[in-house]
């Protein structure tokens, strides 16, 4: 069984690492025969946070491509990719109107042979169908249609739906794929809100939930000893901040006044006699685009006690940082996925809400409360529930673990029922 994973653009984003490398340790366990293949737009980088050989993607290449073509011909080219590639793929994949007439460049066209040789595409999960992020979401699917090979979503969360094109090709490919597995119940309300097909879509869990542990065989580096040493000598509570950026405009705030407020969070949690480490899922490894410990550093300049507030400036992995994570009483999240991996090694999280992919997650894992909206960090209200939290932790922790192994336990499920699917299909 010959198995292509893509749509992971970078573990640079170690939410997205970890989503990965849940799905290929599920599959691992799950059908050790496979022959598993990885893609992404940074491969020598997500190689080496994954410690695995990895792909580089052609459609980003080719995409880099037409964006660095100059003078006269190269602003046509980008225009054109910009407002008709999509809808040049979706005339080819349907073999309908004008523009299925139009050649494809090469880069797409010498990808749809590329995957005839696999018996089944999965097309990672995340929050990676986002209208926000734009149509080019679509392209990798619909070239997998295109070379008409099952394609399988597995673990996702999509909407909003609010642009009509984005919405044109999320229809045509959700109801094409053979199974849309989304890993939180709100994605599907904003589907049946949007009328968008939802025929293919199953129950899932996020795959981050799945990144084997590696209690027997994970040997700590000097930077991971240093943080567990660091984290040894002082209650810590675990934070990850982000840019807000494209989100700010439609959630209308500020970066600073989001900054400002977390401080706030920090002083409290410091004044409750914890330090605070500031973890980042996201780092400008391989020219990544965001990287969260700038976010971090300039908090510093509002916290009042600086000398307990770390910020910690290392290249870990999700592993890695699922170690560190573990050791702490408590973690506060602007990232999903540090939320989801500090759960999934035995830390509660509160996530806070910039789009509806966090309160899904939470409501779906038993523990609604502990997703929390982003006003009540902006309104100041969440530094008394993070107050709150931290004087319950026992009780939280007796709820934390069964929730995590139930998750765990239909992820793998989720995953097998692909993996069977893909051999009764060959």
């Amino acid at each position: 069984m010959k198995l292509l994973i893509l749509g992971n653009h970078t573990c640079g984003n170690r939410g997205d690492s970890a989503i990965l490398r849940g799905l290929i340790d599920a599959i691992a366990t799950t059908a050790p025969e496979a022959d598993v293949d990885v893609m992404s737009r940074y491969p020598v980088s997500s190689a080496w946070l994954l410690d695995r050989p990895v792909m580089s993607d052609p459609l980003y290449k080719q995409m880099k491509q037409h964006l660095s073509a100059s003078g006269l011909m190269g602003r046509v080219k980008k225009v054109l990719r910009r407002r008709y590639q999509h809808q040049v793929l979706l005339a080819k994949v349907t073999n309908t109107g004008r523009m299925r007439n139009i050649t494809l460049p090469r880069g797409f066209t010498d990808f749809v042979s590329a995957l005839k040789e696999y018996d089944a595409i999965i097309q990672v999960g995340g929050s990676f169908f986002v209208d926000l992020y734009g149509v080019p979401q679509f392209e990798h699917a619909l070239c997998s249609l295109m070379a008409k090979k099952p394609v399988y979503m597995i673990g996702h969360s999509v909407g909003p739906f609010q642009d009509p094109q984005f919405n044109q090709l999320a229809n045509y490919v959700f109801s094409h794929c053979d199974a849309l597995i989304l890993r939180e119940s709100v994605s599907l309300d904003l589907m049946k809100q949007s009328n968008i097909d939802i025929r293919k879509v199953e129950a899932g869990v996020d795959t981050a939930w799945l990144v084997d542990h590696q209690v027997d065989s994970f040997a700590p580096s000097y930077a991971v000893q240093h943080w567990l040493s660091t984290i040894g000598k002082k209650p810590t509570v675990a934070v990850t901040l982000r840019e807000l950026a494209p989100f700010d405009k439609r959630l209308g705030t500020t970066q600073q006044a989001y900054e400002q407020a977390f401080a706030n969070v920090v002083n409290r949690i410091i004044d409750q006699g914890f330090q605070v480490v500031a973890l980042s899922t996201c780092t400008g490894i391989d020219s990544y685009n965001k990287d969260d410990r700038m976010v971090a550093l300039k908090l510093a300049a509002y916290v009042n006690q600086p000398e307990n507030y770390h910020v910690v400036m290392d290249e870990l992995n999700d592993l890695e940082m699922g170690k560190i994570l573990g050791a702490c009483s408590l973690t506060v999240g602007t990232r999903l996925h540090s939320a989801i991996i500090s759960m999934n090694f035995g830390t509660p999280a509160i996530a806070i809400n910039y789009e509806h992919k966090s309160a899904g997650i939470m409501q779906q894992l038993g523990l609604p409360e502990m997703a929390v909206d982003i006003r009540q960090l902006l309104d100041g209200s969440l530094a008394g529930l993070v107050a709150d939290t931290l004087g319950q932790l026992d009780r939280l922790n007796n709820r934390l673990k069964p929730a995590v192994d139930a998750e765990r336990a239909s992820g793998m499920a989720m995953v097998k029922s692909v993996i069977d699917r893909v051999r009764e299909a060959r």
